[in-house]
């Protein structure tokens, strides 16, 4: 069953006070993809879809942080999905709010152990896992808490742990990767997490630019180390429970869509991923600045591409001033099994939304 909506969130940039504020819209993915009655003509393997130039949809939720008036203190906001569809939103300060798109409905989740800046999160259940992109060090004298999960209450009784009137989720910090403690460690750079997927439900992978790959247990908080190797891919791998294959952007071309086989690597230790496929090429686009494989259900993908365009623009008399602006391309795309089995990734229909003046797309969920 393929998703009803995709969230699409994005930035509004307020000039004074310095600050902003997220914006989430709902798109329709069923946009992406051909008629099933055209779908016979579709080249399998073809290198380029369709672009059509398609209306923003209106905001269906804004979000704002909260700062104190007087302080210098810089505000933003992080949105994340979980499986259930509800949207999870922290501040600077780790406040949390949990929003229901089928019901519009806002509710306040517990803060955060700690605060965090520029994240990935994992969906597994009704779980959430959230990781500093960079992890630091935790200790006793200045506890970082780099990496935590927002459990499900059904977790909570499970775990004995007293429910709290009104309050179905809570927080539980988990240790960073063991690489933070390496000697001269200084995180930024060769500790950032370059690619990371999750396994069975029971593990997640993540890759650093030169530390190797980990492996985190999530039943027993453990984390174990793949290998030297990194993960063929770059950012978040999708599962597609229909080929019990992972999909994603591949780290040596971003342009690139590609599938692997992880199950092994978690399974029989230093094994790299299996390559199911080559790749579909054709997703390369000028100025990127952020890019997203998102399962749609039933074998059906979205590759999410956000970028920019500079324009000139003459102000008067051979006077010229430049415009940025922001777009997203969304490109639908079909797996699919031919003769023999073989895996074909086909190229749908792509869309291309534009953002105004002080808005930019952040994430597209």
């Amino acid at each position: 069953m393929i998703r009803r909506f995709l969230h699409m969130v994005d930035i509004y940039y307020k000039p004074s006070p310095h600050s902003h504020s997220r914006r989430l819209r709902l798109i329709d993915p069923s946009a992406l993809f051909y008629p099933k009655d055209k779908e016979d003509a579709l080249p399998l393997d073809r290198a380029a879809a369709a672009v059509e130039d398609a209306r923003l949809p209106p905001t269906t939720m804004a979000f704002r942080p909260l700062g104190t008036p007087g302080t210098s203190t810089v505000l933003w906001m992080d949105m994340m999905r979980r499986n259930d569809d509800k949207i999870v939103t922290v501040d600077q300060t780790g406040r949390g709010i949990l929003y229901d798109p089928a019901t519009h409905i806002v509710r306040a989740l517990p803060a955060m152990t700690t605060p965090k800046f520029c994240t990935l999160s994992l969906a597994v259940g009704n779980d959430l896992y959230v990781m500093e992109m960079t992890p630091h060090p935790d200790s006793d004298e200045r506890p970082k808490r780099s990496f935590e999960v927002l459990i499900h209450c059904d977790e909570r009784r499970k775990s004995g742990i007293r429910k709290e009137e009104g309050d179905d989720c809570f927080w539980r910090p988990l240790p960073p990767p063991p690489y933070v403690h390496a000697a001269g460690y200084r995180g930024l750079g060769a500790g950032e997490i370059c690619g990371y997927a999750v396994v069975a439900d029971s593990h997640i992978l993540i890759s650093t630019l030169t530390y190797g790959t980990y492996s985190f247990d999530m039943a027993s908080a453990a984390w174990t180390k793949a290998g030297d190797w990194k993960l063929p891919f770059r950012g978040h791998a999708e599962f597609v429970p229909k080929h019990g294959l992972w999909f994603g952007l591949s780290a040596a071309d971003d342009g690139t869509l590609g599938a692997w086989g992880l199950s092994s690597t978690v399974q029989q230790q230093q094994q790299p991923p299996l390559v199911a496929h080559g790749g579909c090429n054709g997703f390369t686009l000028p100025k990127a600045h952020a890019s997203h494989v998102v399962h749609l259900g039933a074998g059906n993908l979205c590759v999410a591409k956000l970028f920019f365009m500079v324009f000139q623009r003459e102000i008067y008399n051979s006077v010229f001033d430049w415009d940025q602006r922001d777009f997203a391309m969304l490109t639908g795309v079909e797996v699919v099994r031919g003769r023999g089995d073989k895996l074909h990734i086909i190229k749908h229909k792509s869309c291309r939304y534009t953002f105004g003046e002080h808005y930019t797309p952040a994430s597209v969920l």
